[in-house]
């Protein structure tokens, strides 16, 4: 927990709601949810949803609190963060008290570190990365700006992940490998070779299973 200001998690689905009980459990205060999703009920877990992302715009509101991103959709979590970006607002980081980051890690502001995650020497993490529930990452690995590590994915040493990577759950990458930006790595697949730009493997090995855009 890196912030002094009440904060607000930008999203109020499954995501959102992890990362409030990581505030919680790291003693955190959580002000409420930004949510668009006019079908939410008036509270969450006892914690208000405040209103939609258009509050960004509220230059009082925005330097009142700090922020986190608590959307999984890696093109909506794109557009908050530039968002979050314009309107000069604070970021929250977030480290779950069961995980174990090592003090020669960096990580990056508004990244978020889950439960039983690892995060080894001489990593280096952006912001608005995600390291998720029981995932590991290994010394000297880079995750750029954006970065997704689903639960249970294990990054071995010296990974390279490029802006907006998403790897998916208990998917495991090989030593010294690069993912290209914005590709996708599917859920259980094993990479043992350099991936290219925007596209999405799968598989063990891992191959490509749709081409770049």
């Amino acid at each position: 927990m890196n912030s002094d200001k009440p904060i607000v998690i930008v999203g109020a689905g499954g995501h959102g709601k992890v990362l409030l009980d990581i505030c919680r459990t790291s003693g955190g205060r959580v002000a409420g949810f930004l949510d668009a999703d006019s079908a939410l009920p008036p509270q969450l877990h006892g914690v208000p949803i405040l209103g939609s992302d258009e509050l960004l715009g509220d230059r009082s509101f925005v330097a009142a609190h700090a922020f986190v991103l608590g959307v999984g959709e890696t093109a909506i979590r794109s557009r908050l963060s530039v968002h979050l970006e314009q309107a000069n607002a604070a970021l929250a980081t977030l480290v779950h008290p069961s995980a174990a980051v090592s003090e020669l890690a960096s990580i990056g502001s508004g990244t978020t570190v889950h439960a039983g995650a690892i995060v080894n020497i001489d990593a280096k993490i952006g912001t608005h990365c995600v390291v998720n529930t029981g995932a590991s990452v290994d010394h000297d690995c880079t995750l750029s700006d954006g970065v997704q590590v689903g639960p249970g994915a294990t990054l071995a040493g010296g990974v390279t992940c490029q802006q907006n990577v998403f790897v998916g759950t208990g998917a495991s990458i090989l030593p010294n490998v690069t993912i290209g930006r914005d590709a996708i790595v599917g859920g259980g697949s094993s990479v043992a070779k350099d991936v290219p730009e925007g596209v999405t493997v799968y598989g063990v090995p891992a191959r490509i299973v749709r081409p770049a855009e």
